[in-house]
């Protein structure tokens, strides 16, 4: 015979079931197979494709004509051997796994479901009569009930003798193998139970707990994770037969899980004999699917003699998450705040931060390098401003400040995209390193913590799913998330209100933002921002513009944040200016009062001066007291020289000499000539104190206001 390298020397040892990379290569019990061999032939000739197409439909068995194993004795080793009729290949033939523990119909469904496997229904006669005879050896626990050994997967719908019996697929089922007199029928009889006296079957209550079987497939095998292997396939076990009258969990590569016959589980390595685990159940008919403690007895891996470790024993892939009862839940609903799993078990041990080696939590995480600063951003969440004191320069405001940086120390665990669901324990919280914060411009002292938290932020793809993970945790790189610090205050902050052109004036203030666990050499702020969501209209102000940038007052960090605030003057020019422009018109009214009602004149006109001074007095006292003159200053003064002005002309005016119309009268009644004398040389006289009125009331007065008002109001909104 001829092969690649040459022509195979005869007079050598062949081993079936062993993988050989080269010609005497040795054995490995790592290459073994762990299954069926079916035949095997050899021939010293190329077979034609009629020959291999006969031989796979089972049609012809022909022999090799160099070796074969029907024709040729050979040795078994940690084998047995079983001679099969040749249509036994070609035929699908059902795999079932009797399990003698009675249950519910729904919990058996669920345990089946758990191992990769269904609740079991032949689907012939051959398979039917097999079933009935395997779960004989356990008619001792699943006969106690009349006449019932095994639920059957199927149910029955609707009623009566229109009952359709359907399988889990909801297809109807094509085999049955009804007893005498079934199904009868019964209005709660939906469910179908394997007889103990005859491989037939009968209708029951779905309310009654009894054994059961699980139908496996070629792919139904599950893993067994918490152990070191190279590979998943390693880690891939079979329900496969009975051992002790239990079914056992054989692995690909010579390792089993079996119970002793007593509620004690081991964990057996065949290939070098060895008895690696056991464990004790708290019920002694539980098998040890999903997560269990077990006990070493033997070192394997890195676990040590007598320690106690983890193993789980699922059908879960590696996207998804194995419960502890070894149910499967998709990895993405893990600690996701709601319970996925029956059992609760996905949001057990949620926490976010996975500790590498020793953990400082006293000194802040390095940068990008080890000499890098650690660079964090700084984000301020105006949340309200609650009040605006103008007496006091200060500023009563609702802020969120959050801090975002990446610890390059830690690693986390199953972040969620919803950063709310990331949220660490208290515990986590004191274990790490946070930023500390102060603030600069504290108005006496007045300074409330709200709230706070540490959050994950999800910033990459995780790593790849690692097949021996018992926890089936979703890892996370520490580039691949940061760390958010949120904290929530309730402060007053001072700020320098500049009042020259109140209440036309714009005030800027801001909030001093220091970061105070290390200077600039080892932290430092970066890509500032800040947001304002509450009202742009306060009660006396407006809004304008927020922003934030760093400062450099000192050796640390120093934000700082700004906004603008206008002053909402409408109310204002309400309140001062239209009832002192009123007030200025009532004394320019006096001056058009007659010259005889002195008293009059004067009641007005001082009135109008009290309530100006008055109106002064109350706008000043709303108003910080301020070194300098504000413009609202120089109106209540020009207002009040006005108004005394017109007192002081009052006053003059009635002091000019004048010769009243009565001595006139008698003038001209008794010398006609001597009173048109007297008339014409105080004619002039006469005429002064008008005059003076007239002049006042209709030019110097209007000219002098309109002249201050242009001027005020040029600088209002100029200055």
């Amino acid at each position: 015979m001829e092969g690649k390298l040459g022509p195979v020397p005869l007079n050598g040892t062949l081993y079936l079931g062993q993988e050989q990379d080269r010609l005497a290569g040795g054995t490995d019990a790592q290459q073994s197979v762990s299954g069926y061999i079916a035949q095997f032939n050899l021939w010293n000739y190329t077979l034609g494709v009629a020959q291999i197409r006969n031989m796979a439909s089972c049609v012809a068995n022909p022999r090799g004509n160099v070796l074969s194993s029907d024709l040729t004795e050979f040795e078994e080793a940690n084998a047995e051997s079983e001679v099969v009729p040749i249509d036994t290949f070609c035929k699908d033939q059902q795999k079932f796994v009797v399990y003698p523990l009675e249950l519910y119909v729904w919990d058996a469904r669920d345990f089946c479901r758990r191992l990769s496997a269904s609740l079991f229904l032949p689907k012939d006669a051959e398979s039917n009569r097999r079933l009935f005879e395997d779960s004989g050896r356990f008619s001792e626990v699943c006969d106690s009930r009349s006449y019932r050994r095994l639920f059957l997967g199927a149910e029955g719908e609707g009623e009566g003798p229109r009952r359709r019996w359907v399988s889990q697929g909801n297809a109807t089922i094509s085999f049955t193998a009804w007893a005498p007199g079934e199904p009868n029928s019964g209005a709660n009889d939906n469910c179908i139970v394997l007889r103990n006296d005859m491989p037939k079957w009968g209708d029951v209550q779905c309310t009654l707990e009894q054994c059961f079987a699980c139908g496996t497939s070629k792919s139904s095998f599950i893993f067994l994770r918490g152990i070191c292997r190279q590979t998943e396939h390693e880690i891939r076990f079979l329900i496969d037969g009975y051992v002790n009258n239990w079914p056992f969990f054989r692995g690909y590569y010579g390792m089993a899980v079996y119970n002793t016959g007593d509620g004690q589980w081991l964990f057996k390595d065949t290939g070098v004999n060895a008895t690696l685990a056991e464990m004790n159940m708290n019920h002694p008919d539980e098998y040890p699917v999903g997560r269990s403690k077990w006990q070493v007895l033997q070192p394997f891996c890195d676990f040590s003699l007598g320690e106690e470790i983890t193993l789980g024993l699922s059908a879960c892939t590696i996207k998804e998450f194995m419960c502890s009862d070894g149910s499967c839940v998709p990895r993405g609903v893990r600690c996701n705040l709601r319970e996925d799993c029956r059992d609760g078990s996905d949001e057990e041990n949620c926490g976010i931060v996975h500790f590498s080696g020793r953990y400082a939590s006293h000194r802040p995480p390095p940068g990008k390098t080890f000499k890098d600063v650690l660079l964090i951003q700084p984000h301020v969440h105006i949340v309200r401003f609650s009040k605006i004191d103008d007496i006091n320069l200060a500023i009563y405001l609702e802020c969120e400040v959050y801090l975002t940086w990446t610890d390059r120390n830690l690693q986390y665990k199953n972040i969620k995209e919803e950063e709310a669901k990331n949220k660490l324990s208290e515990e986590e919280v004191l274990a790490i390193w946070t930023p500390r914060i102060e603030f600069l411009n504290v108005n006496d002292g007045i300074l409330k913590y709200l709230k706070s938290g540490v959050f994950a932020r999800r910033t990459g793809e995780p790593r790849p799913p690692e097949f021996n993970d018992v926890k089936m945790d979703t890892m996370y790189e520490p580039t691949s998330a940061q760390l958010v610090q949120m904290t929530a205050y309730s402060a007053s902050f001072s700020c320098n209100f500049y009042l020259f052109k109140y209440p036309f004036d714009v005030q800027e203030c801001g909030l001093l933002v220091k970061l105070a666990s290390a200077d600039v050499s080892v932290i430092d702020f970066s890509n500032a921002t800040v947001i304002y969501s509450g009202p742009r209209k306060l009660p006396k102000y407006e809004v304008m513009d927020v922003s934030a940038h760093q400062g450099g007052r000192t050796g640390y960090a120093v934000l700082e944040v700004t906004f603008t605030l206008e002053r909402r003057w409408s109310l204002l020019v309400l309140t001062i200016f239209l009832p002192t422009i009123l007030l200025l018109g009532i004394g320019y009214v006096t001056l058009h009062v007659k010259l005889a009602a002195f008293q009059v004149r004067a009641i007005m006109t001082l009135t109008t001066l009290l309530v100006l001074y008055t109106l002064f007095n109350q706008v000043s006292s709303d108003l910080p007291d301020t070194a300098y003159i504000k413009m609202i200053d120089m109106w209540f003064f020009f207002c009040i020289f006005l108004i005394f002005s017109v007192i002081v002309i009052h006053a003059v005016v009635e002091h000019l000499p004048q010769t009243g119309s009565r001595e006139v009268a008698e003038a001209k009644t008794a010398t006609p000539v001597l009173a048109f004398a007297e008339e014409k040389a105080t004619r002039k006289t006469r005429l002064t104190g008008p005059f003076v009125m007239r002049v006042m009331s209709f030019y110097v007065y209007p000219f002098i206001i309109c002249v201050f008002n242009l001027a005020f109001w040029l600088a209002v909104f100029n200055l």
